[in-house]
């Protein structure tokens, strides 16, 4: 039986980040007005899709700012063929590129894409050095770009995964503290077995994700993204 529910609700990128990470297999399919995409997911990455004269990474350019509309999905459904070979990550973060530049500004952000980045990571870097309980950040849209990143080097982090992981975070925690009447969304904590993984806001759209090793104390911890964080929407307030 197939899953059904509105765009509004659970964009397209959410809908992709989900199905993959939990590596569906499965069709889903996406309506908006008179027009249908197909996608199909295989072992946690959109392998198929095609709409109307569209096919393979196109149809996801094209319905990525799609939310209104519909959508449904049913698992268990086998690709067709493969026409996409990119990782859902890479997928969405240049779905997010063309909109961008199709809007010809980043219209999302609260801060200019020439000058802000720099400045970011400046802050960034001063703060890490610091800190003694934060092992990496980053500074990433609500989109999954990342706009300055320090991260661990031991652990061979991918910016791009980093990025792509902390926005479907967001998005679920988003939805989850609306859903269940918590006012807005502020911060998470996850609890791994090898540390923890803080995200907070900075403005509306853009996030601070903080890693930590498991023996932190998580006080200082909070104490430490406090004073990150507030150097960072000071940037963000004056670009």
């Amino acid at each position: 039986m197939a899953m059904q529910g509105s765009l509004r609700d659970m964009d397209v990128a959410t809908l992709i980040q989900h199905n993959c990470q939990d590596r569906k297999t499965a069709q889903l399919e996406v309506t908006q007005d008179d027009k249908m995409a197909a996608l199909f997911f295989k072992e946690g990455n959109v392998v198929y899709a095609t709409m109307d004269e569209f096919e393979g990474e196109a149809v996801i350019y094209q319905i990525i700012s799609w939310h209104e509309g519909s959508f449904s999905l049913e698992l268990n459904v086998e690709p067709p063929d493969q026409n996409i070979t990119r990782s859902w990550s890479s997928l969405l973060l240049e779905a997010a590129r063309q909109l961008d530049e199709s809007n010809q500004e980043l219209t999302d952000l609260e801060f200019s894409p020439d000058e802000a980045p720099s400045q970011l990571h400046e802050t960034l870097t001063e703060a890490m050095s610091q800190s003694a309980d934060v092992q990496g950040a980053a500074v990433v849209g609500t989109d999954g770009i990342i706009y300055a990143a320090i991260l661990p080097e031991q652990h061979g982090l991918d910016e791009t995964l980093v990025g792509a992981i902390s926005a479907a975070v967001y998005g679920l925690a988003k939805r989850s503290v609306t859903q269940l009447k918590r006012g807005n969304f502020k911060q998470i904590l996850i609890q791994g077995q090898d540390g923890y993984v803080i995200v907070t806001g900075l403005n509306a759209d853009t996030l601070l994700v903080g890693l930590t090793h498991s023996s932190v104390n998580l006080g200082m911890a909070f104490a430490e993204i406090r004073d990150i964080t507030s150097h960072l929407k000071t940037v963000l307030s004056e670009a």
